[in-house]
């Protein structure tokens, strides 16, 4: 029996034919391409914003165009765009969530944190000037009825706005070359540098570093710093101090940056410190330190070891002003102290102090100054009294004589040298609390002395909490004062305008070591005078005031004023004691041409006794300024009613300096005159004429 066949059939049918083939694999080409196109717009769709933006707002347009009320919709949608772009400049600007609930939301990620970086300038302008110029261009659409996509408005849209918007922002967000591979084998130190400090990101682009080599102390190097003579010098070196501290990981006061001892501005000195060497300093080690020849003295040591120098007078040139500024607990008290003991010894310094919190800046140093100011009446004070001796020196040289190399006798004498009369180291802590309280008229007479008090031996040193020119209280002093010593300690307040160029803010000085807990930083900063260093120095470590006392109270070598010069000054210098032990005994005595009405000093304290051996006989002073305090008739009082009634509101101590009559003299007149109805006694020694009646 044979099986049964099925018949084969006409045609048969392949599994794939040639078209169908085809069409798959150009279904697949697409995929492929549409799947490139969408990875290459990821990677590009910060540069592809514009394209976005313009395609999506030409619709909104477009669509604004052919609604029947588009123009309202577009003035409502400007208003919504405005208030947008005010709230996202102030996101941008928002530090952080001050609500404990967005805190909380924000840590768990249920907020966005604030960016926390607002927008420049330039920022601020390219972006209102992109959204208010779209806003403007979809409001006219509507209004003309003319699409994006129409003639005009279509060359304002794509030909104009586009591009003003988009090449400014391909520009910013160009590719930029990468940096440049450090090569391989470089010394470690140099590769750091290359990696931050010298990369095309860092503080000194193009700058290397050049001979490093170990130094003796401990984990300590140097090295030269080669920078790109096109773009820096060494003064940006300097600038850069912070940058290169934290680009080697250390401190910034645990790093030197100065210029090169060549002189090449294309050269800097670094010198990094692992552990700072200052930490330990020597306790002063007494008023040896001074120069006599040269009138440096040594106050504390920089931070390659060797000695902080400070100058009381320049040979042939007269006295070297100082600005001495520290917040407290900077160590400025301490340095105070440290140059009185130093100029107490020599022998050629008169040293007067004043003090606007009454004594605390100098401790027992108030009674062993020649001359101490306890308040800022008495500060007052001895500024004008430093200016009286500067009136007497001044016209003492120009009557002086010397012989000239052929023997002739010369008259005048233009600078000051250490001799007939000593320096007049004139030193006034807490500055900004004197001219705060007299205004203009201290600052004039602080500027009188800075100015004319070289050439005449009287050297102005004034102390302040920052070492600005809002400190001191007039641009007229930072000339005088920055020619010479300008040490500025730790400081608690970031501020602008510094008096001196400083290699870095005293803000960054920490109040303790980092690395050892409670231990301060008492006389760490920065310091200019005779050596022009921007290096980080500090001063002596100050002695316990146990031991500090001997060199106030030895007194074989103490410098005195030229006789006749305390009687010229008057009261305000020869019965300063007086005064101070009324104070102490709890009275509150006026100060001579400052704030008094013509009383007498009278007190029941006593000048300890062995204060008064250290003076000149104050008793035999005091009479003398008291003959003389007698109120003046005839001329003189005729000339003092007449400079009041010209100045209408004038003080005591001007008249006193504008007619060369004694304070004294000049303060018991008016105070006569005035029970008599001729003149008007106001606050602080102040004098009017007696108005009519």
């Amino acid at each position: 029996m044979s099986a049964t066949r099925t018949p084969a059939p006409d045609r048969v049918v392949l599994a794939k034919e040639p078209e169908t083939a085809g069409t798959a694999i150009d279904a697949s080409t697409a995929v492929r391409a549409f799947r490139a196109v969408g990875r290459w717009r990821w990677r590009n769709r910060r540069h592809l914003t514009p394209l976005y933006g313009s395609v999506a707002l030409a619709a909104y347009g477009e669509a604004l165009t052919s609604a029947p009320h588009g123009t309202a919709g577009a003035v409502a949608t400007d208003a919504v765009a405005a208030a947008a772009f005010y709230a996202w400049t102030k996101w941008r600007a928002k530090q952080g969530w001050e609500n404990r609930t967005a805190q909380f939301l924000a840590r768990h990620r249920a907020l966005p944190s604030p960016p926390g970086k607002p927008l420049r300038r330039d920022e601020l302008l390219r972006s209102a000037g992109a959204v208010g110029s779209a806003a403007v261009l979809t409001t006219l659409m509507p209004a003309l009825d003319t699409g994006p996509f129409e003639p005009g408005m279509a060359g304002v849209w794509w030909l104009g706005w586009l591009p003003s918007v988009a090449i400014p922002w391909w520009y910013r967000r160009r590719i930029r070359p990468t940096e440049e591979e450090i090569p391989a084998g470089l010394e470690a130190r140099v590769e750091r540098w290359l990696a931050t400090v010298g990369s095309a990101k860092g503080a000194l682009p193009g700058a290397e570093l050049l001979d490093v080599a170990d130094m003796d102390v401990d984990g300590a190097w140097q090295a030269t710093i080669a920078l790109d003579a096109v773009r820096h010098t060494t003064d940006h070196a300097i600038a850069a101090t912070k940058l290169i501290a934290g680009g080697f990981g250390v401190a910034v006061t645990s790093i030197s940056v100065e210029g090169d001892i060549s002189g090449n501005a294309a050269l800097a000195r670094l010198q990094v410190y692992q552990r700072n060497p200052l930490k330990t300093v020597p306790v002063f080690p007494g008023p040896q330190v001074l120069d006599k020849k040269t009138g440096i003295a040594t106050i504390g040591w920089y931070i390659d070891g060797t000695p902080a120098m400070y100058q009381m007078w320049r040979p042939g040139w007269g006295a070297v002003h100082s600005h001495i500024s520290g917040s407290t607990g900077a160590g400025k008290s301490a340095i105070f102290r440290s140059l009185f003991a130093i100029e107490k010894q020599s022998g050629l310094v008169v040293s007067w102090g004043g003090d606007p919190q009454y004594g605390k800046s100098f401790g027992f140093w108030q009674d062993y100054l020649d001359y101490f100011a306890c308040g800022p009446d008495e500060c007052m004070g001895m500024l004008i009294a430093a200016n009286t001796e500067l009136d007497r020196r001044s016209k003492n040289s120009a009557v002086s004589t010397w012989v000239d190399a052929d023997g002739d006798t010369m008259y005048g004498e233009t600078d000051w040298e250490p001799g007939e009369d000593p320096l007049l180291a004139v030193t006034i802590d807490e500055w900004q609390d004197v001219w705060g309280a007299y205004g203009d008229e201290a600052i004039d007479l602080a500027v009188r002395i800075a100015i004319l008090g070289r050439k005449c031996g009287i050297k102005l040193r004034l102390g302040t909490h920052l070492p600005t020119l809002e400190s001191l209280g007039s641009s007229k002093l930072r000339q005088p004062l920055t020619a010479g010593n300008s040490i500025a300690l730790r400081t608690t307040e970031r501020s602008a305008g510094y008096v001196i160029n400083l290699p870095a803010d005293p803000t960054d000085i920490p109040a303790v070591w980092p690395d050892e807990i409670g231990v301060p930083t008492s006389g760490l900063g920065y310091m200019k005078g005779v050596q022009e260093r921007a290096a980080v120095f500090r001063g002596w470590a100050p002695e316990a005031k146990e031991v500090a006392t001997r060199w106030a109270k030895k007194a074989d070598t103490i410098a005195e004023l030229t006789p006749g010069a305390g009687e010229n000054i008057g009261p305000l210098y020869t019965q300063w004691r007086e005064r101070l032990a009324a104070r102490r005994a709890g009275q509150e005595p006026p100060v001579p041409g400052v704030n008094d009405d013509g009383e007498e000093v009278t007190s029941t304290a006593t000048v300890p006794p062995a204060v008064k051996q250290r003076q000149t006989p104050v008793g035999e002073l005091t009479a003398m300024i008291q003959a003389e305090a007698k109120p003046a008739s005839g001329t003189k009082k005729k000339q003092i009613i007449a400079f009041v009634a010209n100045q209408r509101i004038t003080t005591t101590g001007l008249i006193a300096d504008r007619l060369g009559i004694p304070l004294s003299t000049v303060s018991s007149t008016l105070t006569r005159a005035a029970k008599k109805g001729e003149v008007q006694a106001l606050a602080h020694g102040t004098w009017a004429i007696q108005a009519a009646a």
